[in-house]
C-alpha cells in the first residue's frame, strides 16, 4: 500500500505518485491530498501482513501513523519511508535515506519486501496550559514520533511552517528548503529571542526537577530518534548500551530519570529503549 504526499520534498511527490501509478496497480497507490489515509487503510484492512510505503517527509509519516491508530485494524502494519521531506529524520534513523534523489523505484520496492521490521517507541503528550482562557495554536497532534521541543528551534519550524503556507511558490525543492531552514536560524541566531529561556521553564524528570542555573539554555527537546534538524544528534555518538555500562542493571531496579553524567556520556539512544532523552541547545 503506498501512500504519497505530492507536497512533500518540494511537490517531489507528484512525480513518484505518477511513477507508483505507472508500476503498480492503481488500486495500491493514494495521493493523500484525495482524502487522506483513511481510504487506503480501509480498503486494505482485511489484507494479512501488508506493508505500506509513505512517500513524503517526517509530518507525513506522523500523519499515517496517527490514521493507523484510529482505525483499530486487526494487526499494526509495518511502515517503510521514501524520504521526500526536508529534514526526514526518522527515514535517516531506519536507513532508508536522507532524501530520494530520483534512484530506481523498483529496486527501492525490492528492498521493502526484505527488510526487517524494527520496534520504535512512541509517546503521549498532554499540553495544559495554566490559563485556559488564553487563545494559541492548537497542539497539531498528542504522539512525539521523533521528538517534542521548546525554543529556538520549535520557534524557527514554527515560521518555516508559516511561511510555507501563505507562500507555498518558494519552497517548491528540498534544496530552496533548506536554505530558507538556513535563514531562519541565522536572523535566529542574530537576535536570539529565545536567550530567556530558562527563566520561563522547569524541567522535571520522573519526579527529579533538574538543576537549569548556570546554564546558557535557548532550547530543550525531548527525544526519541538520535537524528533532528536534517541529521544532527544532539544527543552525541554513543558506544555503549546502558546494559554494558559498569554498575548498571537492566532489571526491575532501573532507574527512571538517568542523570549521572558520568553513565550519561555512554547510554546509546535507541528507538526501542522506552526512554526519552532530555537535551538543551544553546
Amino acid at each position: 500500500l503506498f501512500r504519497s504526499n505530492p507536497k512533500s520534498g518540494g511537490k517531489q511527490g507528484e512525480r513518484v505518485l505518477r511513477k507508483f501509478q505507472y508500476l503498480l496497480n492503481p488500486r495500491q497507490v493514494y495521493n493523500l491530498l484525495k482524502g487522506g489515509p483513511a481510504a487506503g487503510l480501509n480498503f486494505f484492512r482485511d489484507v494479512p501482513e501488508f506493508r505500506i510505503l509513505v512517500c513524503g517527509g517526517d509530518g507525513t509519516v506522523g500523519w499515517i501513523l496517527d490514521a493507523i491508530d484510529k482505525a483499530n485494524l486487526p494487526s499494526t502494519p509495518a511502515v517503510a519511508v521514501l524520504p521526500l521531506g526536508t529534514g526526514n529524520d526518522l527515514a535517516r534513523c531506519l536507513r532508508w535515506g536522507g532524501g530520494y534523489d530520483g534512484e530506481n523505484l523498483k529496486k527501492f520496492l525490492k528492498e521493502i519486501e526484505t527488510s526487517p521490521t524494527l520496534m520504535i517507541d512512541r509517546w503521549n503528550i498532554e499540553v495544559v496550559p495554566e490559563n485556559p482562557s488564553e487563545e494559541g495554536d492548537p497542539v497539531p497532534y498528542e504522539i512525539i514520533n521523533n521528538y517534542f521541543s521548546i525554543g529556538v528551534d520549535a520557534s524557527i519550524a514554527h515560521r518555516f511552517h508559516v511561511m510555507r503556507e501563505e507562500y507555498p511558490e518558494k519552497f517548491n525543492s528540498r534544496m530552496k528548503n533548506k536554505l530558507w531552514y538556513f535563514e531562519l536560524a541565522t536572523s535566529e541566531s542574530i537576535f536570539a529571542t529565545c536567550k530567556k529561556l530558562k527563566e520561563y521553564v522547569t524541567i522535571e524528570c520522573c519526579g527529579k526537577t533538574l538543576d537549569l542555573s548556570g546554564l546558557s539554555l535557548e532550547g530543550i527537546a525531548a527525544v526519541n530518534i538520535p537524528s533532528m534538524h536534517g541529521g544532527s544528534n544532539l544527543w552525541g555518538e554513543t558506544k555503549k548500551s546502558l546494559s554494558g555500562v559498569a554498575g548498571y542493571s537492566m532489571g526491575q531496579n532501573q532507574p527512571e530519570a538517568i542523570t549521572d553524567p558520568e553513565i550519561l556520556k555512554n547510554c546509546v539512544q535507541e528507538l526501542s529503549d522506552k526512554r526519552l532523552e532530555v537535551a538543551r541547545s544553546e
